[in-house]
């Protein structure tokens, strides 16, 4: 047993290590392609090739398969041995991809396995019994695997850090791993909105990311995904008229172009708990990961019908239709994808009592709840008690645009899950939350 953990531990840093200089490698300095592509096949070791990359550049090193061929790559610094980046399905599809650049002249080393080859590598470590490593059939090995290697040269120009003011726009380069800087002179009590959207070109693959740091360094807020699709938005209302530094880089080791917008100078809205809503009014709002996560938003908002729409409803007016939109922005980077999430109910001493609830019944996203109050028109402590909750579905956060209207609007055709029982004093099945 003892002689089986050695070699499995053996096994184990070997594959950890760069690939055994007696292994043949490719030198592709010597090899003349305008394409630079280059076609080889896998046959179950380890295919290694070696380029050299100039100080001041970049290259993008693509393994393609023409084959059955799961790749992956693992790129060495030749001289120190040190791993730089390793990368399975960074590519189209199963394909690999990777990004490198020199800040000096480096000599790298390529390597490009199978998957289907690793993962037989690990059952051999896994088979060791006694003092013999048992394998299993041919481990996998499909003969043969082929694939095309292509190395292509990119524009790196290394960032110096970057001054930027409110409505500013800048433009840059991740390479993958690295941090663009960007300095902006706090304001204390204003908000700042900051938006990385990646470039749409084709073969773009950034996944942005925001981090806001104070002027001792330590991050005071970030952001992966707030903004549509993949794009970072980023919002702080600064504490001080300290110099902040904005951190812009690619989530993971993911590579493109972006563009970094600042938005407009302002101060943020200030948005109570509970508030009111007439028949025929326009509320507007915003909610978000709620104040009790650090975020600049509540989770959710309380609106209670105004007196005048008491009035109306006691006066027979008692069919409504309560609708929440997800608010049109003239800016989309700034503009959070708000899923309107909308709820009906009471207020009472455990809590908000709900009662009807509605997602997508408005069509595109937006919610609605039509309602015949009638039925509670009669008890004055029910209409006081009626409360209108609104807040985002999942995570998700954005402006929204609340409004009651008279008349029973129809719901979405298609919406089979609206519940479309009307709000009765009688039978009210009560879900209180805490």
């Amino acid at each position: 047993m003892r002689a089986g953990l050695v070699m499995a531990a053996l096994l184990a840093s070997a594959a950890m290590a760069i690939p055994a200089a007696a292994q043949e490698v490719r030198n592709l300095d010597q090899e003349q392609s305008d394409a630079r592509v280059f076609s080889s096949a896998h046959n179950g070791d380890p295919v290694l090739f070696e380029v050299s990359l100039p100080a001041g550049e970049a290259m993008r090193v693509d393994v393609i398969s023409t084959s059955e061929m799961d790749p992956v790559l693992r790129i060495y610094n030749s001289t120190t041995g040190d791993l730089i980046v390793e990368n399975d399905d960074g590519g189209d599809g199963l394909n690999s991809r990777a990004v490198v650049t020199a800040s000096e002249d480096m000599h790298l080393r390529i390597e490009v396995n199978a998957f289907s080859a690793e993962e037989a590598a690990e059952e051999v470590v896994e088979a060791v019994v006694g003092d013999e490593i048992v394998e299993s059939g041919d481990g996998g090995f499909v003969s043969p695997r082929t694939f095309d290697l292509k190395l292509t040269a990119l524009s790196y120009d290394p960032q110096a850090t970057r001054q930027v003011n409110w409505n500013d726009e800048e433009k840059g380069q991740i390479f993958g791993g690295e941090e663009h800087l960007f300095t902006v002179t706090g304001e204390e009590g204003l908000l700042l909105e900051v938006a990385m959207v990646a470039d749409t070109d084709i073969g773009n693959e950034l996944d942005p990311f925001l981090a806001l740091r104070d002027a001792s360094g330590q991050t005071v807020a970030e952001n992966d995904d707030g903004g549509n699709d993949l794009n970072a938005l980023l919002r702080y209302v600064m504490t001080s008229d300290e110099t902040y530094t904005i951190v812009a880089t690619g989530l993971g080791e993911s590579v493109g172009g972006y563009t970094l917008r600042v938005g407009p100078r302002r101060e943020p809205v200030v948005q109570a708990p509970l508030q009111v809503v007439a028949i025929g009014d326009r509320a507007t709002g915003r909610v978000g990961a709620g104040y009790e996560n650090g975020d600049l938003d509540p989770a959710s908002i309380l609106y209670q019908l105004s007196d005048s729409a008491l009035a109306a409803i006691r006066g027979g007016a008692g069919q409504v239709t309560v609708r929440m939109m997800a608010a049109e922005s003239d800016d989309p980077d700034f503009a959070n994808p708000l899923d309107p999430y909308l709820e009906l109910g009471f207020d009472t001493p455990l809590g908000f009592a709900v009662v009807q609830t509605d997602d997508d019944g408005a069509g595109d996203l937006n919610a609605m709840i039509p309602v015949d109050l009638s039925t509670i028109a009669d008890s004055a402590e029910l209409l006081d008690a009626l409360r209108i909750k609104v807040s985002g579905f999942g995570d998700s956060a954005g402006d929204f645009v609340l409004t009651v209207t008279e008349g029973l609007d129809p719901i979405e055709a298609h919406y089979e899950d609206y519940l479309e029982s009307a709000v009765g004093a009688s039978h009210i099945p009560l879900a209180v939350e805490d």
